[in-house]
């Protein structure tokens, strides 16, 4: 995705960056309240991709802010790999392990079944076992499910909708600033 605001040599800008110790804040609030609006953008997407979602796979749709850069992306959730938070045990909670599993569903499972429906999977073949398959050479398909790549589009239209709001919230920022 290759939308962006570049905002190069502006005096005025960086002036107030490190002149107004709020200014920081200001512009942090407005990429949040305009990236959230593009994530709203990409969930409907995803909930027109996905016929039937009982479990709400659409709402793993997530936005990263940089704190650093004043930036911030759109992504699928995936599961994170460290520093995960224990959890407490279904014995505690008063429920078996069996019930908690049918029942407990994590943000990480939704990622998952979204990426899934995104991407598809590739055609699967397996060797037969049985005596005729293995002589003549015959193996099954398994099949495979295409996938919808709603994803990309969807996310680009809201980036770049979201860098035009962007650079409107700066700028009404920019003029109250500089009053």
């Amino acid at each position: 995705m290759n939308s962006a605001i570049t905002i190069q040599n502006n005096v005025h800008l960086e002036r107030l960056l490190t002149k107004d110790p709020t200014m920081e804040q200001y512009m942090m609030t407005a990429i949040s309240y305009v990236m959230e609006q593009a994530r709203r953008d990409v969930v409907s997407a995803a909930a027109t991709a996905l016929k039937h979602d009982p479990r709400g796979a659409a709402r793993a749709v997530r936005r990263t802010i940089y704190r650093r850069i004043l930036g911030a992306n759109l992504n699928i959730l995936r599961k994170k790999r460290a520093g995960q938070a224990a959890s407490v045990p279904a014995s505690t909670r008063g429920r078996s392990a069996d019930t908690e599993r049918m029942m407990g569903y994590q943000g990480s499972d939704r990622g998952f079944i979204l990426r899934f429906v995104n991407k598809g999977t590739d055609k699967r073949e397996v060797s037969t076992i049985n005596a005729h398959a293995i002589r003549s050479g015959n193996k099954a398909s398994r099949g495979f499910i295409p996938g919808t790549d709603f994803f990309g589009p969807a996310a680009q239209a809201a980036i770049e909708e979201a860098a035009q709001l962007l650079s409107v919230e700066f700028e009404k920022i920019v003029k109250q600033q500089m009053q």
